[in-house]
């Protein structure tokens, strides 16, 4: 009877396609680019529900394995993603799609529809309907992206409860289906339901959760690198202040070795004023603005000691309308990148270039330096950091990009030759005031 319903049948084809699109789209913004396998796998997925929906599939458990595959090739051919992440809500839609046709089917049975020739239709219609209007309001709810990668043991566990629902499911339905108590198999059908959208909350969450830690991570390490640069200002103008008070005996000790004809020691004294005032002659950033002199002359110190050949330039005013805070991370965050990058270099080829300038009350940061090797991406398509503990490292240029965000400003990398560079546009905002 299904084939006198072509037309429907690609109506409804094209609407299972719907729900799946709304329902990936709930979650991730990240697309890849234009690539042949995304339409490719798009294609056969359309073409396995027209199948399905023609012919007699008569092993639901395998229409179900493909349609998980199938969503799973979706999601990592379209997306930035983690595959573990991918494969869990692909089998956390499918159990709960599978869960609400099953539970239609059993509330149809109750009724007169029962005996008519519209049932199948009227059930596939009806479930597709509650299923688009979930995926609709979950996307409406949903504030974030699912980026951060849950570790293997956690979702080991949440993802048995999909994949239990299909073996408790299938096997309720062969042990009530003879004695016709659907009411039961309804009962355990919506129970499922909610247990697995409890499952889909939890990993929801403990990603969100994951995430703000690795947030509080980077800050912490921030507000660390806030207070180096702080203390280190301060020795320095207590340094000042006390050249300054002192200058006046160093002036007569040393107009006296002159007078004297002492030029070797007065010469001596002069090399030694020098030394203790050297960290001003490591100053290559003088505008002003206590942050980022701060902060570039503090990262120049260390090249330096890296044996890093550092060229900065500095074109802003002393007050911008961006918070000290956020000028840390994306700056620091930038700069640390680029000399772990050029550390690894042979030192004749150490060298990095630091930009911050000012157009239009716009921020321009920019900072390249050369690299070697291959730069890798992850499953979520940030750049990959090469060090093992990736727990505390490789979380740099997402905590650039959140700031990056908070004043709607854009993140560009750009790699390839053997070099790098990341340039950063802050657009000033209204209600913010400088805090620098």
């Amino acid at each position: 009877m299904i084939n006198d319903y072509k037309i429907l049948n690609i109506l409804m084809v094209l609407f299972s396609t719907q729900i799946v699109k709304t329902y990936i789209d709930s979650f991730h913004d990240n697309k890849k680019p234009f690539n042949v396998m995304k339409h490719l796998t798009w294609g056969v997925y359309i073409f396995f529900q027209y199948w399905v929906m023609i012919s007699s599939a008569s092993d639901p458990l395998l229409v179900l394995t493909i349609n998980i595959a199938l969503i799973f090739l979706i999601y990592k051919t379209s997306y930035y993603i983690h595959a573990k992440t991918a494969l869990f809500l692909s089998g956390i839609l499918y159990a709960i799609w599978m869960l609400t046709e099953v539970a239609v089917n059993n509330i149809l049975h109750l009724t007169i529809i029962e005996e008519t020739s519209y049932f199948f239709i009227v059930g596939s219609v009806a479930s597709k309907l509650i299923m688009y209007t979930a995926v609709h309001f979950l996307k409406r709810c949903r504030k974030s992206n699912l980026l951060t990668d849950v570790p293997f043991l956690y979702w080991v566990r949440l993802f048995l409860i999909p994949v239990a629902t299909f073996y408790i499911i299938h096997n309720t339905y062969q042990l009530t289906s003879p004695s016709g108590n659907t009411f039961f198999f309804t009962i355990t059908t919506i129970l499922l339901i909610i247990v697995n959208y409890i499952t889909f909350d939890v990993y929801d969450r403990l990603g969100n959760h994951m995430e703000i830690e690795k947030r509080n991570l980077v800050y912490e390490q921030q507000l660390a690198l806030c207070n180096k640069q702080a203390a280190e200002r301060e020795t320095a103008y207590q340094e000042t202040r006390r050249v300054r008070h002192d200058l006046n005996g160093y002036l007569v000790d040393l107009k006296a070795a002159i007078q004297s004809g002492r030029i070797e020691e007065a010469e001596l004294k002069i090399d030694h004023i020098l030394k203790q005032n050297q960290i001003y002659r490591n100053e290559v950033s003088r505008s002003g603005n206590l942050v980022i002199d701060a902060l570039i002359n503090y990262k120049y110190s260390l090249t330096q000691k890296e044996g890093i050949d550092m060229k900065c330039y500095v074109l802003i005013p002393e007050q911008i309308p961006f918070e000290g805070a956020d000028l840390c991370i994306i700056l620091g965050n930038l700069i640390d990148n680029a000399m772990e990058a050029v550390t690894s270099l042979p030192e004749r080829q150490r060298y990095m270039e630091v930009s911050v300038s000012q157009v239009k009350g716009n921020l321009s940061i920019m900072v390249k330096n050369p690299y070697e090797g291959d730069i890798k991406r992850n499953g979520s398509g940030q750049i990959q950091t090469s060090k093992q503990d990736s727990l505390n490292h490789g979380i740099g240029l997402s905590s650039v990009k959140r700031s990056v965000d908070k004043y709607n400003g854009e993140l560009l990398t750009e790699y390839g030759d053997g070099m790098f560079k990341a340039t950063v546009l802050l657009y000033p905002p209204e209600n913010l005031h400088d805090s620098s």
